[in-house]
């Protein structure tokens, strides 16, 4: 049986594109910083903001041991948004007390000491405002900074989801610590 040469070409392109289906080694994966739990709780107006080179959705990293001054980015893995809307998404506050809550993010990269040993950092200063007037009630910088599990794209993606986490938590836990608003107030 003689076969056609047009079905030889659908058969072909039928099989390369079946290949092409599973991972994808050349094409920019996107990640975030995982599922978000759904809480029924009110959480306190949280708003976030970075200088204009942060927001972006590249991986920045950085060789202290080579060019401390140099901006690397991955080319294969990114953010799915620029990495301040995804930590203001996930850095919502549990709101027990009328508090507006403002947080600058001031620096996260990941940071290479050798070529096998990384480190992902991340540095906030939030303050805090009360809800009804907008009166500074308190602020604090926040210097985070863990060894990622590998000295690679995967380790950075995931040392920041773990210091994603360790910032809500340090900073609800120091929320904890502030008085209400109300009671801060100045008399009439």
């Amino acid at each position: 049986m003689k076969r056609s040469p047009g079905l030889i070409a659908i058969t072909l392109m039928a099989t390369v594109s079946a290949c092409s289906t599973g991972a994808n080694h050349g094409l920019p994966v996107s990640h975030d910083l995982g599922p978000i739990a759904i809480s029924t709780a009110q959480d306190a107006a949280v708003t976030l903001d970075a200088p204009v080179w942060l927001w972006d959705e590249r991986i920045r990293y950085r060789l202290l041991y080579k060019d401390a001054t140099a901006i690397r980015y991955y080319n294969l893995d990114r953010w799915e948004a620029p990495f301040p809307a995804l930590l203001e998404r996930r850095l919502a506050i549990n709101g027990k007390r009328p508090f507006t809550v403002q947080i600058n993010l001031t620096q996260f990269e990941q940071q290479f000491e050798t070529s096998n040993q990384a480190r992902v950092v991340m540095s906030l200063m939030v303050s805090v405002f009360a809800a009804k007037d907008y009166r500074l009630i308190a602020n604090r910088s926040f210097n985070l900074s863990q060894n990622t599990v590998s000295p690679d794209a995967a380790g950075a993606i995931a040392g920041f989801v773990t210091l994603t986490e360790q910032a809500k938590t340090d900073i609800q836990a120091w929320l904890e610590t502030l008085p209400d608003a109300e009671s801060t107030a100045l008399p009439p």
